[in-house]
């Protein structure tokens, strides 16, 4: 091989490397922009660490557990199995809860019940302490027979409200059951 043949070879290798070079510097890794911020004397309320640089990528395992322990009635699931959002993954036994449950749709229903009673004789003490007042203005009965009928009526809308404040209690009572139901799903 001669002289300029060696020249010529190195001369392109040189070119090559050269444009190799190029091409890395302009498709390389831009450098990651920090932002900085001036910041004042005061308390620390908590402190953020990057200790890696790199990527994140979403994970898509999770580990999950029910809010309560219990004995496993189903798992709908195996280990490693794709699922999909809202797939049933496990239920704990809750028979015991289903049972709370109905009792308290019952007593729901019984209070409901006892609330149009208890509104109705109020309402009927009602229309007769009025008829007492009246017969009252004209001379027919006596002031404390209208007196008696007002506080009768008046104690039966009592009744009535508290009748109604008890079925209140018993709805917030089957809610809670419903929850306690709830929380064996996962």
């Amino acid at each position: 091989m001669s002289y300029s043949t060696i020249r010529r070879v190195v001369l392109v290798m040189l070119v090559i490397c050269l444009l190799a070079l190029g091409l890395w510097w302009v498709k390389r890794p831009k450098p990651v922009s920090v932002l900085v911020a001036v910041i004042d004397k005061g308390r620390v309320e908590s402190s953020i660490a990057n200790t890696r640089a790199g990527t994140v990528e979403a994970c898509m395992r999770t580990k999950l557990s029910a809010t309560m322990g219990g004995r496993i009635e189903v798992l709908a699931v195996k280990e490693g199995e794709k699922v999909k959002k809202g797939q049933l993954l496990m239920k704990l036994w809750n028979d015991d809860q289903q049972a709370q449950s109905t009792l308290a749709q019952a007593q729901v229903e019984t209070a409901g019940k006892r609330v149009t009673e208890a509104c109705t004789i109020a309402t009927n003490a009602e229309r007769e302490s009025e008829r007492q007042t009246a017969l009252f203005k004209q001379g027919f009965v006596s002031g404390s027979r209208d007196e008696q009928a007002r506080a009768d009526a008046q104690a039966r809308r009592a009744g009535c409200d508290a009748a109604k404040a008890d079925l209140g209690q018993t709805q917030a009572r089957l809610n809670a059951t419903r929850v306690d139901q709830i929380i064996t799903v996962l």
